[in-house]
């Protein structure tokens, strides 16, 4: 589809103010006089100030195949505006934050199934064209607009809370869905030149800093300085040893840290030694460290070791966590000691070999996200798909019910959405094509068994073939446990066919084991 996006200019007025005349746009849409005559102060140049939003919205026209017929408003939203504190806290730390407000208004285009994949093209655009840095986008429909909720969703919004609409704006004081899209940042490895020797050493105190919260105990080399500089070891050696090397970490065009490397390692036959890392406080827990570890293995392929002090807790679930990911768990850890730190020779050691991940297979781009009333059908025909092959495996228990057996599920499933116990999430991929879905409910564990929590019980799990169980299958269960876990949840159940080899080994996986077994047979 041949999409075009441009700012509004003097021969788009008409058109969008007979838009916003129709009885089905005034529902949900301001048409003020303060707004039109924003959208006129916004094509004069903003030569006058507006009373709506300051004048800070930027108007947008899409057409398809020339015919215009969506208006969509941004408004780079920062912490010096006077916005909802839902919003100023979920502000990107990346890059730039904006919100949007979108309609469409040409009536040959409702109902047509272009809302998701307008927006989804004005994102891509924008990022290309106007704000590479635009890696956060808000958007609020009105409670009471649960179509428009579905279609944000469907482009990649994630639902985040409820809030009341403040400030001079449409809207005002009604409840309003916060929902949110976030791309990823762009993370580069700037190989250092020796130029770079006294950024790295200034950055270092940072990193004693941060490593003296857990390991200042240990010794007084970890103490603040009287001077209040905390020092580092001299790294010049990263700069002039050709077996050492020196990276720096950049989100965008910002120093966000640095990487070490260096050949001293435990075993010989080992390639190379993680000697530093460090990525400061504005970027830690934005998943920008993995990334860094990730990228710097696969641009220095060989046998890799990683040292952690045992003190130092975040860093070693990090590692941990970090390493197992990228090696599928294949890696050895085990304490070693060393003889140049007389306070704490203990050492926890990760080794493994980045060649074998050095080829990554290309990841799918996929949204999880509640279920709604769109998605039962397709949610139905994937259960069947199940239960169809199950059939073949135990025709007594998983004997198919016909048309009546599916209207049944689809009305059940219906239900279980408004059930405040039960939790039902879905999974699509970029192009809006759902890919799986999970259904758990939470439940008391009898009286005799104390796991310490409720129990979210898990029947209906599918993804739409087997390939797709280490992909998707994993980020439902991470998903749906981040529900639950608020909710007093302890642990999973999670149903399966004795047959189901591919999905049993996905389970094992995920650190569930066999705790029950059902034996099924015909009475006469």
């Amino acid at each position: 589809m041949n999409f075009k996006f441009e700012k509004v200019e003097q021969s788009h007025l008409n058109i969008i103010f007979s838009w916003l005349d129709q009885d089905v746009i005034k529902e949900f849409w301001d048409n003020t006089q303060a707004h039109k005559d924003d959208i006129i102060n916004f094509v004069g140049g903003r030569k006058f100030p507006s009373s709506y939003a300051d004048g800070k919205y930027v108007y947008w026209i899409a057409s398809l195949n020339n015919e215009p017929f969506a208006m969509i408003m941004t408004i780079h939203e920062t912490h010096k505006d006077d916005i909802n504190q839902e919003k100023i806290v979920r502000l990107s730390r990346t890059g730039n934050t904006y919100g949007l407000d979108y309609m469409i208004g040409n009536p040959e285009f409702f109902g047509k199934g272009y809302g998701a994949t307008t927006l989804i093209q004005f994102m891509d655009y924008f990022r290309a064209f106007v704000d590479p840095k635009a890696d956060t986008f808000l958007i609020d429909p009105a409670n009471d607009n649960p179509r428009a909720k579905h279609v944000y969703m469907k482009a990649g919004f994630d639902y985040i809370c409820d809030f009341k609409m403040e400030g001079n704006v449409s809207g005002k004081d009604k409840i309003h869905h916060l929902l949110i899209k976030k791309f990823d940042p762009k993370i580069s490895l700037v190989p250092g030149k020796v130029e770079d020797y006294p950024v790295i050493q200034n950055m270092a105190r940072f990193y004693v800093y941060d490593v003296s919260r857990t390991c200042g105990h240990i010794s007084s080399d970890w103490a603040m300085p009287e001077n209040g500089l905390f020092e580092s070891s001299d790294f010049k050696s990263y700069f002039e040893d050709p077996s050492r090397k020196a990276y720096l970490v950049k989100v965008y065009d910002e120093l966000a840290g640095f990487i070490l490397l260096n050949q001293v390692t435990y075993d010989p036959k080992n390639t190379w030694n993680m000697g530093q890392f460090f990525i400061i406080a504005k970027f830690q827990g934005l998943g920008i460290a993995s990334y860094a570890a990730r990228k710097i293995w696969e641009i220095n392929p060989g046998l890799w070791e990683v040292s952690v002090i045992p003190e130092n807790q975040a860093a070693l679930s990090f590692w941990d966590k970090t390493i197992s990911k990228y090696t599928a768990g294949v890696f050895e850890k085990s304490t070693k000691m060393v003889n140049y730190d007389q306070h704490q020779p203990k050492r926890i050691n990760f080794t493994f070999d980045s060649h074998q991940n050095k080829k990554q297979p290309v990841e799918l781009k996929v949204t999880v996200r509640p279920s709604t009333i769109f998605d039962i059908d397709q949610l139905v025909t994937l259960s069947k798909a199940k239960r169809l092959s199950y059939e073949k495996a135990q025709p007594q228990f998983w004997r198919y019910a016909g048309e009546n057996g599916d209207c049944g599920q689809k009305n059940w499933f219906t239900e279980l959405l408004n059930d405040q116990n039960t939790f039902m999430l879905t999974a699509e991929d970029e192009h809006q094509q759902i890919l799986g879905f999970i259904i758990g409910r939470l439940l008391p564990a009898p009286e005799v068994y104390n796991p310490g929590g409720l129990t979210l019980m898990i029947d209906d799990f599918c993804v739409q073939s087997e390939k797709l169980w280490e992909v998707i299958g994993a980020q439902l269960v991470a998903a749906i446990k981040v529900k639950v876990k608020v909710k007093g949840a302890a642990q999973l159940l999670v149903v399966c066919g004795k047959h189901d080899y591919v999905k049993r080994k996905f389970l094992m996986d995920q650190n569930l084991t066999i705790a029950s077994e059902w034996f099924v047979g015909s009475i006469v």
